[in-house]
């Protein structure tokens, strides 16, 4: 039974070392994202948004002036031809067949909206180039912490086995004691309630690392069918040296451009309102006909055109005042943003470096509290092979050492976290 289990470890080990066989291999979370920056389609969503932003912005400078313009090519055929009474007789007054070719356009050379919409454009496309920075410092967090769970299961799991290996050796130790008749079947029962524990949890981290790992392809974009592994080891964390941390200003230049695109908007709907200057302009050709011709050489074309200047006003209705207001109230909105922004960066600031500090602290303590729980369990194990002391305090202190060891695995992975946040945070800005 014991070979058997010992072999379904080891298949488990091989499972979790998939990674000689897979075609990717990541050893770093560095390593990782530049692999993630080839699939994600936030990445590539992004880049969408801002050549989008990019041609808002040159429909924005075309409509400064706004150029209009129709081409109309009509033939006519009078089937009755109008009179007037000139002298007491009816006489016709038209031709029956009229072509005519007419052209007229129109430019805005004062469009004080259109100015205003531009500037916003402006504002627009930097902001979408913010938020494109933004998104992308919000999923690199979101992979890290996936990663590192990863990288903390991982060490589990090897943790784990080193734990059912450990178990099996008390077993048989009480097993070997039970037949010289030196402990009861209750410590037989005890040790081996251990050992199969300790073989569970290894099947328990086995499912959860699969979960993370789908966890992870659902994050990053990466297809159901791609295999990868991550490989890096968490290493203990010998009091590093406390890293740089700049504040980082992307949301509070998000809010910034939030207020700047939220005051352009409320300026260009207050003028919309206001009047525009048009420059006119139009040319038609025309041939009146006897003949039933659409262009009759025969004919001469009557031509005429005029240019000028036009000035429009808009009459403000319900709706563009509704909006007006609507835009001032949230211009004023956003200003409390920014303020609220600024707030948050620094806070931000702070928990980083609060979060960092927290994670090497307790790296540190637990390092050696899992020593002294190792010592504890190594003595008791023997004083328990002597007869000294009883499996329930040998047990209780290898469940002790268990713990210690995981929570030393953990914060050990949390110190990697924070200095993944931090960089991300240095690198991203």
């Amino acid at each position: 039974m014991r070979r058997s289990a010992i072999m379904a470890i080891y298949l488990v080990l091989a499972f979790y070392n998939v990674a000689v066989f897979s075609q990717q291999n990541y050893s770093n979370f560095n390593q990782f994202l530049d692999y993630v920056n080839k699939q994600s389609i936030t990445i590539k969503s992004g880049d969408i948004k801002l050549i989008q932003a990019k041609k808002a912005k040159l429909a924005a400078l075309v409509g400064v002036l706004d150029p209009t313009g129709t081409q109309n090519l009509s033939y006519t055929n009078n089937t009755r031809i109008p009179v007037q009474i000139i002298g007491g007789q009816a006489i016709e007054t038209g031709v029956p067949y009229v072509t005519s070719f007419s052209q007229n356009g129109e430019l805005k050379i004062l469009n004080l909206s259109g100015w205003e919409n531009l500037k916003l454009a402006k504002i627009n496309m930097a902001l979408t180039e913010n938020n494109n920075t933004l998104s992308i410092k919000n999923l690199y967090e979101q992979l890290a912490t996936n990663y590192y769970n990863i990288v903390n299961i991982n060490a589990q799991i090897e943790a784990a086995i080193e734990n059912f290996k450990a178990s099996e050796i008390l077993w048989q130790t009480a097993e070997s004691k039970f037949k010289q008749g030196l402990v009861k079947q209750q410590d037989v029962n005890d040790a081996k309630s251990s050992y199969l524990n300790s073989k569970e949890n290894i099947e328990q981290y086995r499912l959860l690392l699969e979960q993370q790992y789908i966890s992870l392809k659902i994050l990053a974009d990466i297809s159901e069918d791609e295999l990868f592994t991550i490989t890096e080891v968490a290493l203990p964390i010998l009091t590093p040296a406390n890293p740089d941390i700049s504040q980082n200003n992307l949301e509070i230049l998000d809010a910034i451009l939030k207020e700047r695109s939220a005051y352009s908007t409320y300026r260009k709907s207050k003028k919309e309102n206001l009047p525009t200057l048009n420059f006119v302009f139009n040319r038609t050709s025309q041939q009146f006909s006897q003949e039933s011709r659409f262009f009759d050489p025969n004919v001469d074309w009557i031509r005429s055109s005029y240019v000028g200047l036009r000035l429009a006003f808009n009459i403000p209705t319900a709706a563009t005042i509704s909006q007006t207001y609507k835009a001032k109230y949230d211009y004023e909105l956003a200003k409390l943003d920014t303020e609220k922004s600024k707030d948050k960066a620094t806070l931000s600031h702070k928990q980083l470096t609060i979060e960092f500090d927290q994670a090497n602290s307790q790296a540190q303590s637990n390092l050696e509290i899992y020593n002294l729980r190792k010592d504890s369990y190594t003595k008791n194990l023997n004083l328990y092979t002597q007869g000294i002391i009883g499996i329930d305090q040998t047990i209780n202190s290898f469940n002790a050492m268990i713990n210690a060891n995981y929570n030393l695995i953990s914060s050990n992975v949390n110190v990697l976290l924070a200095l993944a946040k931090i960089e991300i945070n240095n690198k991203i800005q």
